[in-house]
């Protein structure tokens, strides 16, 4: 199987066409809650370095509150400088082998982590992370560049230049990027590309000239590989290609409707009340700028002139009437009512804050809460987050695990290539979000081993359950490593000693007082 079984650089160009075909379905909404919720990172247009472009928001709460809302899922699914998941020994492995392999999957563990913690993923992931606020968001890994210091380098891919393909089922495995690039910058960053003629021509004129790439990772079915190509728009040509085993340009989305590619986020099912709070708070500000001015009336008397007069301190203005009664000039009597509108602000603010998890302990003014009340609301927060996790496991974690695995042992750090299927070797997610849900498993297991033992008393509870699995299965659930659990062995080999032990020091007290033992 190779690239030539996907089609030729034109068919592929097509398989592009079809997937900007949605982007465009999706550019509208898109672009539009980005200006709302998340101006600064508005990218889909052009625009100047420098330009302010928050100009028309009136209210910062759902722009601090994506960024809150990325932190949360990074600290509770992928935490910086943390183990957040674990190789662990599958489904196929023998009970009685799993202790070692999980010994020997351990260290490989550590290599994984710590070429990840040196490697620009969190700066990388991050931005990834807010996009996946509006619902979807990509980041491309491979290996760190020549020279760089690390073993891996990670680029985040903007939700405006990225063109994800419509799976069959599952996952997104199939995924473009249309970006711009220096005609002197390919061949840095693509060893090998073949420039067409007119590119190569056109880069000794100028070689700071952008074109337009198209940055296809293409999932072959029939081979199980990912082939990855680098195609110029504009001649139709593919300048680069190569292939892997594992998925590199991963796209992972919150939450997914039936028949749509793209997925839908708390920004977008915010958006109307993000408008409405925008639009009321300058409605509001706008009526205080009149409380604090000032509205009036005056009448043109041939004495006053209201387009020249300047209301300010220390002003003498000329007027026709001083009449109480009939002034030539008084303030407008202004309506509405602040009290109404602070609610409403308060209530969109908070409900604002609420999708997109921020204040989940709430503000630093609120009353002081016990550790375990704050406990409870962040695992509460959690549970309200718990399928769109669950989908973050299988779109992001276990693909993102696979390819550092398949890079890392072709760079040679690890002694040889692990598939994780399940099968042999599989993923134990260990984030916070994931010891959360087994720290609940481990509150049942005390409620069940308490009320059993109170029910039918401690002896029948021992003669009837495998006390001596308690400390495996509790260390399990609470994230212990299976190095501090003795083997089947070693407790086989312990409860001989002990054995042993225990004839010898009574055959010593079987020995008649004065005499000897024989030897």
């Amino acid at each position: 199987m190779s690239l030539s079984d996907l089609g030729n650089p034109q068919q592929l160009i097509k398989r592009f066409k079809r997937a900007q075909k949605e982007y465009d379905e999706w550019r509208a909404l898109h672009q539009e809650t980005f200006d709302f919720i998340m101006p600064d990172r508005e990218s889909f247009n052009q625009h100047s370095p420098g330009k302010a472009r928050n100009r028309h928001i009136f209210d910062a709460t759902a722009t601090m509150a994506i960024e809150q809302f990325a932190s949360r899922i990074r600290g509770a699914v992928i935490p910086s400088w943390r183990q957040w998941a674990e190789l662990a020994p599958g489904s196929i492995v023998p009970p009685d082998e799993k202790a070692n392999i999980a010994q020997e999957l351990e260290k490989r563990t550590d290599i994984v982590f710590n070429a990840l913690n040196h490697s620009n993923f969190y700066s990388e992931i991050n931005p990834a992370l807010i996009d996946l606020g509006v619902g979807t968001g990509g980041i491309i890994m491979d290996e760190g560049e020549f020279n760089s210091g690390t073993l891996l380098n990670f680029t985040n891919v903007p939700l405006s230049e990225l063109y994800p393909e419509k799976p069959p089922s599952g996952r997104i495995r199939s995924a473009w990027r249309k970006h711009e690039m220096a005609l002197s910058k390919i061949e840095q960053v693509y060893p090998g590309a073949k420039l067409p003629k007119e590119l190569q021509d056109k880069a000794k004129n100028n070689p700071d000239a952008e074109e337009t790439l198209l940055n296809g990772q293409l999932f072959n079915p029939k081979d199980g590989r990912y082939y990855h190509v680098i195609l110029h728009e504009g001649s139709k040509a593919l300048l680069f290609d190569q292939s892997f085993a594992t998925q590199r340009f991963i796209v992972f989305r919150w939450s997914v409707v039936k028949g749509e590619t793209f997925g839908r986020g708390p920004a977008i099912q915010v958006l109307p009340d993000v408008k409405t709070l925008n639009k009321i708070v300058q409605f509001k500000l706008e009526a205080l700028a009149l409380a604090v001015g000032g509205l009036y009336t005056a009448v043109n008397d041939g004495v006053f002139n209201p387009n020249t007069v300047q209301l300010r301190p220390k002003t003498i203005i000329p007027v026709g009437s001083n009449n109480s009664q009939n002034p030539t000039l008084q303030p407008l009597q202004l309506g509405g009512d602040p009290t109404s509108v602070e609610l409403t602000v308060r209530e969109l603010q908070d409900r604002i804050n609420k999708t997109f998890f921020a204040n989940v302990i709430g503000e630093i003014t609120d009353p002081v809460r016990t550790a375990t009340e704050n406990m409870i609301r962040q695992q509460e927060m959690l549970k309200q987050a718990g399928a769109s996790f669950g989908r973050l496991r299988s779109e992001l974690i276990e693909p993102l695990l696979a390819g550092l695995l398949d890079i890392l042992a072709g760079l040679g750090q690890l002694p040889e290539q692990l598939i994780v299927d399940g099968s042999a070797v599989t993923i134990k997610h260990t984030s916070p979000q994931a010891k959360s849900e087994d720290l609940e498993d481990f509150q049942n297991f005390q409620t069940w081993a308490a009320t059993n033992i109170e029910l039918v008393g401690p002896e029948v509870f021992q003669g009837t359950t495998k006390v001596e699995d308690f400390p495996k299965r509790t260390a399990e659930m609470l994230g212990v490593s299976p190095a501090l659990i003795r083997t089947p062995e070693e407790i086989q080999a312990l409860g001989e000693a002990a054995q042993q032990a225990a004839q010898q020091q009574l055959a010593a007290q079987e020995v008649p007082q004065g005499a000897q033992p024989t030897e």
